[in-house]
């Protein structure tokens, strides 16, 4: 994996933005590969397509691209929100592709895919609306909260300037599927469970250090009255899973790949 962005394809442009978008996506065109199945190559989607920028030819899966200069800070700029609250749950909502480049050395820094089924409404930030006076008057954008999506969910392709072999992320991905939940309540109580889980530092945990985030998580789902039962049910399905191991006696340990950053 060749790391380096292409400048010359760039050239005939003069806006900043467009050429880090034309060489950043030329850049995942050339070199990346499918995480969902290991297809070598992803096919970029004709301009302005409504929702992604690339896909898979072989399992068809979809991909967006969201690309910055430098780290990124606590949210992802990305575009209609209405839109994006609509994709949440839609058979075609796609991946989504983070990198971080540096632009004095046009290289690829870190870049990471996270599942679509790790997006609910709470980390999708509303903009405020457009002023009358712009030429899209009222239109109303959104941020991703890139510091609200679990570590679980952000599988790392490029680290520090260094690719990880292929076959990591791909055993990742494949681990994190077990996840995915079609209802977005669903989905979003394990969400929630699963940042209270990454709040714990430890690598082994009890039951009474989960319960110590029972109001948080009450004060989020304030219409579940059975908050240590739902914890206790949650905890259930992340170790039949496999993310975690029961020890006995109310102790948990974190699996290995539960660090993932």
């Amino acid at each position: 994996m060749n790391l380096l962005l292409d400048e010359n394809i760039a050239a005939p442009y003069r806006s900043r933005s467009q050429k880090a978008r034309v060489m950043t996506e030329d850049w995942v065109a050339r070199n990346l590969y499918c995480v969902r199945c290991g297809h070598p190559m992803l096919k970029h989607f004709p301009n302005n397509a409504p929702v992604a920028d690339f896909y898979c030819p072989h399992c068809q899966g979809q991909f967006e691209l969201k690309s910055h200069e430098g780290r990124y800070g606590r949210i992802i700029m990305d575009g209609a929100y209405d839109t994006m609250m609509e994709r949440l749950t839609s058979r075609t909502n796609p991946d989504l592709l983070v990198m971080e480049y540096l632009a004095d050395e046009s290289r690829i820094e870190n870049l990471w895919i996270i599942p679509k089924y790790f997006f609910t409404p709470e980390i999708i930030e509303k903009r405020r609306p457009l002023a009358a006076t712009a030429r899209r008057a009222a239109w109303t954008g959104c941020n991703i909260v890139w510091q609200a999506i679990p570590r679980l969910g952000k599988i790392a392709l490029v680290k520090e300037s260094t690719p990880i072999p292929a076959h990591f992320p791909q055993e990742q991905f494949a681990q994190t599927q077990a996840l995915e939940r079609k209802n977005l309540d669903a989905r979003g109580w394990l969400m929630d469970l699963l940042r209270c889980l990454e709040a714990i530092p430890s690598e082994h945990f009890t039951l009474a250090d989960v319960y110590d985030f029972a109001d948080h998580l009450q004060t989020k789902h304030p219409e579940n009255h059975h908050i240590k039962d739902k914890i206790r049910q949650q905890l259930q399905f992340l170790r039949d899973q496999g993310f975690l191991t029961f020890e006995g006696r109310g102790k948990y340990r974190k699996r290995t790949f539960w660090r993932n950053e």
